[in-house]
């Protein structure tokens, strides 16, 4: 399949690990010239190595924390400096900080929540669909989470969020269309993801079982097994949701925006 994605120039926000890591790595291989970012210097700078090693492709590497303006700001900047324009943005960063629970949650929490998994979406995308204009077109994917949609009472300001950042990709999609800018959603189910992995450890140790001597795949199904049971049988891959990622950015998604694709084993029991 042509992606038509060869010298595009991609951003990746939150790829120094799990799916942002993934969809950085789909995208280098076809071709594209992509832009890592991720708060963690050296762990961006580790993953950024071992990548272009895999993959015998330059890709850079930009430190930024995206839950800030000044971290927005810093890496659309510097990737337009070092590349001249911006073809692809993938809206990926994001968590769910704090403690378990409604009533747990301070409005600090709440606000954390919002910057990282919103307001960075919005800001990156503020800072590039100018000149996406001028260019005639560009993509942009929204990593948001099934939780948007089917709630998970642990990560209330979580959910909200991400459901929040669903309704800002819908808004843009149909605001900036005629640009050819093409805005889409991907809303990934439970994926096992180091930050999975170590979510369920800590929300195992909150609960009282600590996950001591459990490996990765039995901590994961410790906690999140009896919580989410899934009816194709069992958790996904960053790779998986990558793919629909990388078929988003590319030529053969060139009649599609404004939609929100589930990636999930079918967990999401919602039709709309």
């Amino acid at each position: 399949m042509e992606t038509g994605l060869a010298q595009k120039v991609a951003v990746v926000t939150g790829s120094s690990t799990g799916i942002g890591l993934e969809i950085a790595r789909g995208l280098a291989a076809e071709g594209a010239r992509v832009v890592m970012s991720a708060r963690g210097r050296e762990r961006l700078e580790e993953a950024r190595a071992a990548l272009s090693a895999e993959l015998s492709t330059p890709i850079a590497a930009i430190p930024a924390d995206v839950g800030t303006a000044e971290g927005c700001a810093h890496l659309i900047e510097e990737t337009r400096t070092r590349f001249g324009r911006i073809d692809v943005l993938v809206n990926n960063a994001g968590g769910a900080p704090g403690p378990a629970g409604f009533l747990n949650l301070a409005d600090e929490d709440w606000q954390h929540a919002w910057d990282l998994n919103l307001m960075s979406a919005m800001r990156c995308s503020r800072l590039v669909i100018p000149e996406m204009q001028k260019q005639g077109g560009g993509r942009i994917v929204m990593i948001s989470s099934t939780s948007a949609h089917q709630p998970d009472v642990v990560v209330c300001h979580y959910n909200a969020a991400k459901a929040a950042l669903i309704n800002l990709s819908k808004t843009l999609s149909n605001a900036f269309a005629a640009d050819q800018i093409l805005v889409n959603c991907v809303c990934p189910g439970l994926t096992r993801t180091p930050a999975v992995e170590a979510s369920a450890r800590v929300r195992l140790a909150e609960a009282g079982k600590p996950a001591d001597g459990l490996s990765a795949d039995e901590a994961v199904f410790a906690y999140y097994g009896p919580r989410r049971p899934i009816p194709i049988g069992r958790f996904g891959t960053p790779e998986e949701v990558a793919a629909i990622v990388v078929f988003l950015c590319s030529a053969q998604a060139s009649w599609i925006t404004g939609t929100c694709i589930n990636v999930d084993g079918g967990w999401t029991k919602t039709i709309l």
